[in-house]
């Protein structure tokens, strides 16, 4: 039986760059993989997957409108892997209808994202992963004061922290990695004494 791997993390912690490294592995072992991305996640390219690093790689769009076109690609191809990219932003159905795929085509998928959103609920995508998900990972950074990161801070213009609204939000610098602790205080560096 394949299996449904979710590695997930904060933002910075370097899901991205991991996918890539793990798609470089396949193919110098002459491995065929297939790369998906979130068609939500337009921040950097709408059909590449782009670390901070500087690494990027084509891949496919996915959603909810184009599963179907999917699937049947991976049923005519014999990847040997399927990497997916921003993984919270899928759907409970587009991860479902993945999971039945991966259940017949026998092919192992591994969704790379993030746990929670800014406001400190998880995603529609990242739930569904929890939920029915073989093996998990976490990969770990670190907040400003040392200790483990473990949610999203966001930063407005005018550097307020915001803790409502939509929980989708496509940025890059705004954010913080950060400890519980400094996520409830809104604390994206030490006070200046």
């Amino acid at each position: 039986m394949s299996k449904i791997y979710f590695i997930y993390a904060v933002m910075n912690a370097g899901k991205s760059t991991e996918l890539l490294q793990i798609n470089h592995n396949y193919q110098s072992n002459n491995m065929q993989t297939l790369l998906l991305k979130s068609s939500v996640d337009t921040r950097n390219s709408d059909t590449e997957i782009v670390s901070r690093l500087g690494l990027r790689k084509e891949a496919i769009p996915i959603n909810d409108d184009n599963i179907d076109v999917i699937a049947m690609d991976i049923q005519q191809n014999n990847y040997h892997c399927i990497l997916i990219d921003e993984s919270q932003f899928l759907s409970k159905n587009t991860i479902l209808r993945l999971s039945d795929i991966c259940d017949e085509c026998h092919v192992p998928m591994m969704f790379f994202g993030l746990k929670t959103d800014y406001t400190g609920h998880l995603f529609e995508g990242s739930k569904t992963l929890l939920e029915i998900a073989d093996n998990f990972r976490e990969l770990k950074t670190v907040c400003w004061c040392g200790k483990k990161a473990t949610m999203n801070l966001l930063e407005g213009a005018n550097g307020d922290v915001i803790k409502q609204g939509d929980p989708i939000h496509l940025g890059d610098t705004e954010f913080y990695s950060v400890c519980r602790k400094h996520w409830k205080a809104g604390q994206t560096k030490p006070k200046s004494s």
